[in-house]
């Protein structure tokens, strides 16, 4: 009778059979209860069994509990309980069927913002629960735990989140603290029920900018070099190569973009966790703002006061423009937290768009409209209302003549809907995290800019305090030498 003799809570048990009269031909009316038992011999739960033209026999479905008794249940059609309709009853014997219960396990998935964190810096975790049916787990005990990479100690006390409805998931945050170590940070978040059902996830925050080698003198990479022509050999090769490099200007950028971005524009700044891309979309915002023209940050993933500090602490310090109104904020990320805000919903994209609409049209000039992220937006919306959403507030930035640029977590989204996306922005330019040797650098690729010509070429940058982003050069281009 029943379909699977073992399930987890939140799946579903289908029960089928197959009656027929005392002729042998087949019932096909009627219906009956099916009876459910919990191990405590107690609870009881009913389900009624129809017939299904297209199975061709009769059937009924039962949706385990979360909050059931896991063990062993027993599904029973009492004798004489079925009647087809037309006064014909049976079994003429009760029926019994046992099926095992076990407790679930949740699905967590963190999200963090995209972001690396300084001393002072909220850093705010997110984590979408769900039971193994797909509905949300809202209740229960949900904790993140800080951790360094490669590393057991744990960093502070776990982190409580909590379910925010109007969200479908939950929120919690930690402060970095200046005595907290730099480097690599696991989050583990772990979810948990009395009941037993637990489920675990993690995801990766980047704290206080460790990433890179210094920059190391000239006269020490003029050594080497010498030490390479006089010695030779792999190793004296492989730290020419090591020392063959300097940092170049943020500039440098427009040397792989074949250009600067010319508004009107749109720019979508894509990249994992800790890849840079909030610190790219701010260094475009203020060489807006150091050219003269309006900037307006739309932020989803941080409030406004520590993106200042952040920018403050790239050498940014955009106090100024702030205070004579060409840079202005709108800010969704107070209220997505639970915060006071001028934005009562930050899903209301009609009431989003309008506060858009009125900051770009009181500006003087075409303005830069920055957002950070999309990511949280695709988190809470549906998806073709994000996607429309984005596509009309880039064409109105757009058709004012500014520059829209927008930040999100690539691999976030599945590919249709990434792909959707790429169709609606100008230029593309793709952040990237990996390990070389013991170490993690920073790669950025641009994938598109419409009316440049562009390559795909992977080119290393480090984002340094109080100097916002370099990018890795040779010194001596080798193949340049090579090639002559």
């Amino acid at each position: 009778m029943v379909s699977r003799t073992s399930l987890v809570r939140t799946e579903t048990q289908i029960f089928t059979f197959n009656p027929t009269y005392l002729s042998g031909v087949a019932v096909q009316s009627g219906a009956v209860t099916v009876t459910i038992v919990e191990p405590d011999s107690t609870t009881t739960h009913y389900t009624s069994a129809t017939y299904d033209a297209t199975m061709g026999m009769f059937e009924a479905n039962y949706r385990i509990p979360l909050t059931s008794e896991a063990g062993t249940w027993a599904s029973s059609i009492r004798a004489a309980s079925f009647n087809d309709g037309y006064g014909n009853t049976g079994p003429l014997v009760g029926v019994t069927d046992g099926f095992n219960v076990q407790p679930a396990q949740l699905s967590v998935t963190v999200s963090l913002q995209n972001k690396t964190y300084a001393p002072g810096d909220v850093m705010a975790v997110y984590a979408s629960v769900l039971s193994p049916d797909g509905s949300q787990f809202t209740s229960g005990t949900v904790t993140a735990y800080l951790s360094p990479l490669n590393s057991v100690a744990q960093i502070g006390t776990g982190v409580s989140l909590f379910y925010v409805p109007s969200q479908g998931r939950w929120v919690g945050s930690a402060i970095v603290n200046s005595t907290d170590p730099a480097g690599i940070w696991l989050v583990n978040v772990n979810a948990s029920d009395t009941y037993r059902n637990t489920g675990q996830g993690t995801s990766v925050a980047v704290v206080n900018n460790s990433l890179g080698p210094p920059n190391q003198p000239l006269n020490l990479f003029y050594f080497l070099v010498v030490a390479g022509i006089i010695g030779g050999g792999v190793i004296s090769a492989l730290l020419f190569r090591r020392f063959n490099s300097t940092d170049a200007p943020f500039g440098q950028l427009y040397t792989f973009t074949d250009g600067e971005f010319q508004p009107p524009t749109t720019l979508m700044i894509r990249g994992e966790s800790g890849s840079g891309t909030t610190t790219l979309g701010l260094q475009l915002v203020y060489e807006t703002l150091q050219s003269g023209r309006p900037a307006v940050i739309l932020t989803y993933e941080s409030f406004p006061s520590e993106i200042q500090r952040q920018m403050k602490g790239m050498g940014w310090d955009v106090q100024r423009y702030v205070d004579d109104g060409n840079l202005q904020f709108i800010d969704c990320y107070s209220a997505l937290v639970g915060g006071e805000t001028s934005i009562k919903d930050p899903i209301d994209f009609t009431e989003v768009s309008i506060q858009v609409t009125s900051k770009v049209s009181g500006a003087r000039g075409p303005v830069t409209v920055f957002l950070d992220s999309f990511t949280p937006i695709f988190n809470t919306a549906q998806v073709r209302h994000a996607i429309n959403f984005l596509r009309v507030l880039g064409a109105k930035v757009k058709n004012d003549g500014g520059f829209f640029i927008m930040t999100g977590t690539k691999g976030s989204l599945p590919e249709a809907v990434e792909s959707n996306l790429e169709s609606v922005v100008d230029g593309i330019i793709d952040l990237h995290l990996v390990r070389k040797g013991h170490r993690m650098v920073r790669l950025l690729t641009v994938k598109k800019v419409a009316g440049h010509q562009i390559g795909f070429v992977e080119k290393e940058f480090r984002i340094v305090q109080g100097k916002g982003i370099l990018f890795r050069m040779p010194r001596i281009d080798l193949d340049f030498m090579r090639r002559n």
